[in-house]
């Protein structure tokens, strides 16, 4: 009975999904309870984590629930969920790929043209997909001129708006480390989604 309401629930969060969303990217969540969305988390093998960051949110937003799924090509996705402080709805949903989440201190190193593309393929195969469901992007930036990332000045930013919802994602490749007096900036390899309603 157990292992039974587990299956259902993981069939659930796949019709969810497939209903509101783009490769498991939840864009409708409203009226979803962080409850709901833990168990379907967990029903589909995403374990539960906590970041090292803390969050100034904002009045009537409580702490996110975070969760990683895993990727094939590019570092495991962190999924966070920030609810509502009233009653633990879903306010809004950052999607995040980021390699120092995995990085000793969380500072990211230098990486090859090879391991950076698949950044680039995984942003491209989000766009399209937000796309076809939010019509063309207000888009900032570009993704074609790679000499940019030794420079630290690669970054795209596409902003999406339809039915109420917000959808703001972007990417930044940058092998570039500076350090001024004893702060240093670590290279940034990062693509990241904010899902959130239109205010």
């Amino acid at each position: 009975m157990k292992y039974l309401r587990k299956s259902v629930a993981a069939l659930l969060f796949i019709a969810i999904c497939c209903e509101t969303s783009v490769a498991q990217l939840i864009f409708n969540f409203k009226d979803k309870h962080i409850s709901e969305i833990r168990n379907n988390e967990i029903a589909s093998n995403s374990k539960q984590v906590t970041p090292s960051s803390t969050y100034m949110n904002p009045p009537g937003i409580a702490d996110p629930v975070v969760f990683e799924r895993q990727e094939a090509t590019v570092p495991n996705l962190w999924v966070y969920y920030f609810p509502n402080a009233k009653d633990s709805t879903i306010n809004n949903v950052m999607y995040e790929w980021d390699d120092s989440n995995f990085a000793p201190d969380h500072h990211s190193s230098p990486e090859s043209p090879e391991v950076l593309n698949n950044y680039i393929t995984k942003y491209k195969e989000l766009l399209k997909q937000v796309s076809a469901n939010y019509g063309k992007p207000e888009t900032t930036g570009s993704i074609d001129d790679l000499s940019l990332i030794e420079s630290g000045k690669f970054k795209r930013k596409d902003v999406f708006s339809k039915n109420g919802v917000d959808v703001e994602m972007y990417i930044v490749l940058s092998n570039k480390e500076i350090t001024s007096g004893v702060v240093t900036i670590s290279p940034t390899h990062r693509i990241r989604m904010y899902v959130k309603p239109t205010v």
